[in-house]
């Protein structure tokens, strides 16, 4: 919908500036006084400033309703990491190697405190 409403604007903005530039020479306005350039028995004040100022207004006008506005970053989001694992406790434990007289050798005994 945005899309459609900037095109329309920017549209319109374009074709208004076009329609003021290039009215015929019968419907522009001839200025008295001596303030503009003599031609044909009387003086005549040019519309060429006029339509270059329409031409950028519009311009400027079609940039602004066309830009999308503002950008802001906010930088990434929160990081959450899982909290630590709970300690183990790992019981000290050695092996010793005692006599087993049943099976006539010695064999690993382990042993946990």
């Amino acid at each position: 919908m945005r899309s459609l409403f900037t095109a329309t604007a920017a549209g319109l903005a374009l074709a208004a500036t076009t329609l003021t530039a290039a009215a015929p020479a019968q419907a522009q306005w001839r200025g008295g006084g001596y303030h503009g350039r003599y031609y044909g028995g009387h003086y005549h004040r040019g519309n060429t400033a006029a339509a270059i100022g329409a031409g950028i207004a519009g311009l400027a006008i079609g940039a602004a309703i066309a830009s999308p506005g503002p950008r802001y970053y906010y930088g990434p989001g929160p990081v959450y990491y899982a909290p630590p694992p709970p300690p183990v406790y790992y019981p000290a434990c050695h092996t010793e190697y005692r006599w087993d007289g049943y099976r006539g050798g010695y064999v690993p005994v382990r042993f946990c405190d």
